[in-house]
């Protein structure tokens, strides 16, 4: 009788034991180990790169209130890409409100190629931008909207 009281108790230890190092440290599970590598960061590209991977590009279409109101300059998006290339995540870096709505359409309706790195796809981020430009003439006013090809990056403080 006191071997099996003593082996139960042993194996309640055991079980306790074994459900509070499961349970101690729920995070543990998600961290990674010398087995399991961290998830890779997404590589920066520029937007020069960034542009090259599109394979269907929408344009905005420049909004009459803003034209109205002689609205032009640069909207600017921070953009994240996985792997497969879908669109992941957009931004707003800078942009005046009309003319961020139209290009906010614009980029959802963008299609990109996946970015190879050594020969595997790859989760990528840059920066897109389009440039909103009007102009005079005898029949009144043009807007232009044109894809921003280089985007200095901000200055780091």
């Amino acid at each position: 009788m006191l071997r099996t009281t003593t082996i139960i108790a042993f194996l309640a230890c055991c079980l306790t034991v074994a459900f509070a190092q499961n349970s101690a440290d729920p995070q543990s599970q998600n961290r990674p180990t010398e087995d399991q590598p961290a998830p890779p960061q997404p590589i920066r590209v520029s937007s020069e790169v960034m542009l090259g991977l599109v394979e269907h590009k929408a344009m905005p279409i420049y909004p009459d209130e803003a034209m109205r109101k002689g609205i032009q300059g640069d909207v600017v998006f921070k953009v994240r890409l996985d792997e497969t290339g879908k669109m992941v995540s957009r931004a707003l870096v800078a942009g005046d409100p009309l003319l961020v709505t139209a290009s906010v359409g614009a980029l959802r309706n963008t299609r990109f190629r996946p970015y190879l790195f050594n020969g595997a796809a790859v989760s990528v981020e840059s920066q897109l931008g389009f440039h909103f430009s009007m102009e005079k003439n005898a029949g009144g006013i043009n807007g232009h909207v044109e894809c921003i090809t280089s985007i200095p990056d901000p200055p780091t403080s």
